[in-house]
């Protein structure tokens, strides 16, 4: 008896070394074309897969000696368990590995077009799903590979067109937001990075999962709504085919305030700003009163959160352009309409 369990100590240090040795040999070549082209797939497969490797091969090597090892029918079964584990971490750390490879193909200069935002959103719902769908097949595959809980599913499946009502209605919620998933993922009225105003919060989409959507607001909290809401309730998304957009800002002077000198100072004044794009700069008169004329000035930046910085620091600029220069020109009211009071 002691041979017998020497012998298969022996047989299973021998496997495992087998295993440990092509684990290394194999990531060892991707390690040194790596070095010589280096590429994101490649250093992904490295971060990614080289653990969940050096656990699989080492199991299969034993797989392929059970045999020789003359293993009970339960250490057969557990192995071939480890390995659908096994399997299932490499599936869903190679999806994760090529998430980051496409993410890193998409982004250009830290920004991302809104027309490659579209396939990341799908990229990223299709992600989740996989994964759902991914360890509900391993897990299927492990209760399935033991004949005692295989013959109580034979018994559960006779039943399963009254388990499949209940599980329905009582999932309803859950399966509507499944159904609205798909609808957000390949209609994309939201996308990954979309800036977008809900709920009178300004905020970036972060994630959109199978059932809700992160929006990090301006001010670094997480706003989570169910998908439900974007089926429901308007909202104001500013970046929906590009982000481009215009800003305005407006001030109030009194008439004998000079516009041409104004518009001037607005120029100047975008020029001295990195946020500005400098596709449009103008500055208008939109509207008068008894009191004041009321101006416009008008801009254009890459995206929202760089126009609301312009929007502060134009507001402000302006503001003290008209102060430092033309004070009596600030609104006021007139000796006439004093009298009358």
């Amino acid at each position: 008896m002691p041979e017998l369990w020497l012998k298969k100590i022996i047989i299973i240090s021998i496997c495992i070394g087998i295993g440990l040795f092509l684990q290394w040999l194999i990531f060892r070549i991707i390690r040194l074309s790596h070095k010589k082209k280096p590429t994101i797939l490649k250093e992904q497969i490295l971060n990614q897969l080289k653990t969940p490797f050096k656990f699989l091969l080492p199991i299969l090597v034993i797989f392929s000696a059970l045999s020789s090892l003359e293993f009970s029918f339960f250490w057969q079964k557990l192995i071939e368990v480890v390995i659908i584990i096994n399997l299932t971490w490499i599936l869903l750390a190679f999806i994760q590995a090529i998430e980051v490879v496409v993410n890193q193909k998409f982004q250009v200069s830290g920004y991302i077009k809104a027309k490659e935002r579209k396939a990341l959103t799908q990229l990223r719902f299709l992600k989740s799903l996989s994964f759902i769908i991914i360890i509900t097949l391993a897990v299927a595959s492990i209760l399935w590979n033991i004949p005692e809980v295989k013959k109580i599913g034979t018994t559960i499946l006779t039943s399963a067109g009254i388990i499949g009502i209940i599980v329905g209605v009582a999932a309803q919620k859950s399966i509507a937001n499944l159904i609205t998933g798909f609808q957000v993922a390949f209609t994309q009225p939201i996308k990954i990075d979309d800036e977008v105003v809900i709920e009178g919060e300004f905020g970036t989409v972060e994630d959109i999962t199978l059932t809700y959507v992160v929006i990090k607001t301006w001010d670094w909290r997480r706003l989570v709504l169910p998908l439900n809401y974007f089926n429901d309730k308007p909202f104001v998304n500013w970046t929906f085919n590009s982000a481009d957009i215009i800003g305005s800002v407006f001030l109030y002077v009194d008439y004998s305030f000079p516009v041409k000198d104004l518009r001037t100072e607005l120029t100047k004044i975008l020029e001295t700003h990195p946020e500005w794009d400098k596709n449009l700069a103008e500055l208008l008169v939109t509207k008068t009163n008894k009191k004041t004329i009321e101006l416009r000035a008008t801009f254009s930046a890459k995206n929202a959160s760089d126009i609301w910085n312009l929007r502060c620091a134009v507001r402000e600029e302006l503001m003290g352009f008209i102060q430092e220069h033309y004070p009596a020109s600030l609104p006021k009211l007139r000796r006439m309409e004093v009298f009358k009071i």
